[in-house]
């Protein structure tokens, strides 16, 4: 069964998974139907991705897909470890704008799940990071947003400097979370 930390934000679990230790390593489950749904995640997964970064700082996202195509994150670390970021971008929520950080590491077996409504970032701690995405929803790049990491509005505490952050092309210039045309 997977451990669940205290939320920081409704939606958004920071979780342990299970670890079989074997005679050769250990085994972890990533995701289970019927163990999620016992934790109240309900969502049926339908991509996973995984993401690679060489360098450590490497920053992606925050980003977040808008309706019809809103998703669902489960996020695991294959390698390596990274800082994550989750923003709630609903804006009829409580929580509108606030967000949940957390370290995440292979070796930890710890996972991020957030809900639909969430924008989903992360930074790479160490060099050759691979980090795995689980969404409930296809990939739309039309239907894609992001959030400018360094808005000071969100109080984010990077462990990356800018000057020293690797931040992908179609990161750099995005709005920050007040000038978001479409939010959920």
């Amino acid at each position: 069964m997977f451990q669940i930390a205290q939320p920081v934000l409704p939606g958004c679990l920071l979780m342990r998974a299970p670890t079989l230790m074997l005679g050769e390593g250990w085994s972890s489950p990533i995701y289970s139907e019927q163990h999620m749904g016992q934790i109240g995640i309900h969502d049926r997964f339908v991509e996973d991705y995984i993401h690679y970064a060489d360098k450590i700082g490497t920053v992606r996202g925050p980003r977040y897909q808008i309706a019809p195509g809103t998703q669902a994150m489960l996020v695991r670390v294959l390698r390596g470890s990274i800082h994550v970021v989750a923003i709630d971008v609903r804006k009829s929520s409580s929580t509108f704008g606030r967000a949940m950080q957390a370290v995440i590491s292979y070796m930890g077996a710890e996972q991020l799940y957030a809900m639909q409504g969430f924008a989903l970032g992360w930074c790479s701690l160490e060099p050759a990071v691979e980090v795995l995405v689980k969404t409930s929803a296809s990939f739309e790049p039309e239907l894609e947003r992001g959030i400018n990491w360094r808005d000071p509005a969100l109080g984010l505490a990077w462990p990356v400097r800018p000057a020293d952050a690797v931040v992908p092309a179609e990161d750099v210039d995005q709005p920050m979370l007040a000038d978001q045309p479409d939010l959920l």
